[in-house]
């Protein structure tokens, strides 16, 4: 087994992000291995198996493993398909303010000792900040203090996501040999110009995919359609400008890919159950 390529893309007082590239070429099982801090892995391509006695964590585009530190673990790899990972690695002291802080939501998680890992579908908004906090560090655009403030955000939309979602279904074999390399494709597309108007046949001819069979296929893997994930990426977007800037709602709305300011406000309040102007009001009265 090739030792895999571990490099360090930001260190703050509470955490460390790690840019993780296994190089492995054929199917094969790690060693055992010791998790020695609470962390969140994202799969940016590929896929592994993430194993804890009897169980099984099937990990890759669209999902999120959030593990515990003090255990034991083994990793299994698809042939051909080595995986390139973000993953986020937290202090035992920020591990103890975490618990107490989400003790209502997550206690299921944090308190029972027999739960040693947790894997989620991560919704387009966490996505959005995981990739906005990795393409920030590659490309030198943010300092410190925005960084850490983003991985606040990044963690708080997971930890609310573990509360009340469904375990993800395990995907066919078939989705898993073939079809992921497409979706991380597509995601990355759309993370990248969703701004823009993007239009299906777009999508499907980035990915080398017949448009008859590219909606089926990312929606078997992220459990929505193209469009619905371009809109969530979207109105993350403009939550951020409005959060974090004083630019016009008019202008926000230009920027984050919407064609007009009622078409914005309407698939807002939808999302978030209040008006973009009357969320940045309640973010003025309450910093």
């Amino acid at each position: 087994m090739t030792a895999p390529e571990i490099d360090l893309l930001h260190a703050s007082d509470f955490f460390q992000i790690r840019n993780f590239k296994c190089n492995c070429v054929t199917c094969s099982r790690s060693g055992r291995e010791y998790n020695n801090s609470f962390c969140v892995c994202f799969v940016r391509s590929g896929f592994f198996e993430y194993r804890i006695r009897d169980k099984r964590f099937e990990t890759h585009i669209g999902r999120a493993l959030i593990s515990k530190p003090g255990f034991e673990h083994t990793t299994y790899h698809i042939e051909n398909q080595p995986d390139i990972c973000t993953v986020f690695d937290f202090t035992p002291a920020f591990y103890e303010i975490l618990k107490d802080s989400y003790r209502k939501d997550t206690g299921w998680f944090f308190n029972n000792p027999d739960v040693k890992s947790v894997l989620i579908n991560t919704p387009a908004e966490v996505e959005y900040y995981h990739r906005l906090i990795f393409n920030s560090l590659l490309h030198n655009k943010a300092d410190a203090l925005l960084i850490d403030e983003m991985v606040i955000q990044l963690l708080d939309r997971i930890l609310r996501c573990m509360g009340n979602a469904a375990p993800p279904s395990p995907l066919s074999q078939s989705l898993k040999n073939y079809h992921l390399s497409t979706i991380e494709k597509a995601t990355a597309y759309i993370l990248n110009h969703f701004g823009e108007n993007i239009r299906l046949s777009e999508l499907a001819e980035h990915c080398c995919v017949s448009l008859f069979h590219f909606s089926r296929i990312f929606k078997s893997i992220l459990g929505q359609s193209p469009y619905q994930y371009l809109t969530s990426i979207r109105l993350t977007h403009a939550r951020m400008l409005l959060e974090t800037t004083h630019l016009p709602v008019k202008q926000i709305a230009g920027e984050s890919g919407f064609k007009s300011l009622e078409q914005f406000s309407t698939n807002y309040r939808h999302f978030f159950d209040v008006t973009p102007t009357l969320f940045r009001k309640r973010m003025m009265l309450n910093p």
